[in-house]
C-alpha cells in the first residue's frame, strides 16, 4: 500500500539483473527463468535500481568485528587431567 509503483520498479531491477547475471561458480542465472514470477511489460513501471547504502567507518569497524571466526580473543579454559 506504501508507494506500490516504487516496489514494483524495485523488483523489476531485481529480476532483471537475477535473470541476467550468472554467479562465479555457475554457468546459469542466479534466478530460474521457467519458475519466475515476472513483472509483465502491461505493468507501466521503469526498473529503478536499489538505493546505495554508504557504509562509514564505524559500521565498517562493527562488520568488521562480527565476521566469522574473529569474535574477539578465545577464551581459554584451564581444565585439570582427568586420571581413572
Amino acid at each position: 500500500m506504501l508507494l506500490p509503483d516504487f516496489v514494483l520498479s524495485l523488483a523489476l531491477f531485481l529480476q532483471n539483473y537475477g535473470l541476467a547475471n550468472c554467479p562465479q561458480a555457475r554457468d546459469e542465472p542466479m534466478l530460474d527463468s521457467e519458475t519466475l514470477w515476472r513483472i509483465g511489460p502491461d505493468m507501466n513501471v521503469l526498473e529503478i535500481p536499489p538505493p546505495l547504502r554508504k557504509i562509514n567507518q564505524q559500521g565498517i569497524a562493527i562488520l568488521n568485528a562480527r565476521r566469522a571466526g574473529n569474535r574477539g580473543k578465545r577464551q581459554h579454559r584451564e581444565t585439570t587431567p582427568v586420571s581413572s
